[in-house]
């Protein structure tokens, strides 16, 4: 019994990210929602499919855009995506310019960001790399590998609402005993963000989800597999962000 439990955890954290059916776009008029992608450890493209169709299903009607960061090399290996601090700052900036190109078209559309896991960081470092006077309008990292002590008041500043933290303490695998060895993105060897929550001071600029029991309903089982699943996504993050329905906390 134990085994087919296992078993049957594996198949349901791992599978939607392959039988979840890929989005068909969306309309840009509508705004534009941009995934930064995790590690595609294994080649896989995490949490591409079932953020898609959490977003649809909470009703976001705009353009989906999935965030490449890294050469598919590295995500097969992990260490060389997440410890090379110039690909990340090179890949932060470069988001970051997309998006102030988004937003200075003068069209008003609204541009919304997800980071997972390392994808995370990348989110936040290019909200902080944003000029002054561009703004998203909501942003949120799942899962999030980076120092649970970092200060988000600056990346706060270039999001129009509080940047939504998910984090779970039954992620203690990847983000607990991975970036405690081998270091966040930021460099720091300790649990992260996406396992302990945010730590410290000014924090007023964010809204923290943790998981509880009750998420197992919508696919949300704790680990680091299910943190973007899509009843999650649409249920938790996609109200909280800002993009459709009625938060949840």
């Amino acid at each position: 019994l134990g085994g087919v439990g296992v078993i049957s955890y594996v198949l349901l954290s791992v599978g939607p990210h392959f039988w979840t059916s890929r989005d068909t776009g969306g309309d840009a008029d509508e705004g534009v929602a941009v995934f930064v992608e995790s590690i595609r450890w294994l080649g896989v493209r995490w949490g591409m499919r079932s953020a898609a169709a959490g977003l649809r299903r909470a009703g976001f009607r705009g353009e989906f855009l999935y965030w490449k960061w890294h050469a598919g090399w590295r995500g097969w290996l992990v260490l060389p995506a997440i410890m090379n601090r110039r690909l990340l700052e090179r890949e932060a900036q470069r988001l970051a310019d997309f998006v102030s190109a988004r937003k200075r078209g003068g069209s008003g559309r609204p541009v919304f960001l997800l980071g997972y896991s390392a994808g995370g960081y990348v989110l936040l470092r290019a909200l902080e790399l944003l000029p002054a006077g561009v703004c998203v309008n909501g942003a949120a990292v799942l899962a999030g590998a980076f120092d649970p002590r970092r200060d988000l008041t600056l990346a706060g500043r270039a999001v129009s609402r509080p940047i939504v933290i998910a984090s779970s303490l039954c992620d203690w695998v990847i983000l607990g005993i991975g970036t405690l060895i081998f270091g966040t993105a930021d460099h720091r060897h300790s649990p992260s963000a996406g396992m302990v929550g945010l730590c410290g001071k000014n924090r007023s600029d964010v809204n923290q989800i943790r998981w509880r029991p009750e998420m197992l309903r919508c696919g949300h089982f704790g680990g680091h597999f299910t943190a973007s699943s899509r009843g999650f996504i649409a249920e938790y993050i996609a109200p909280a962000t800002g993009i459709k329905g009625d938060a949840k906390r």
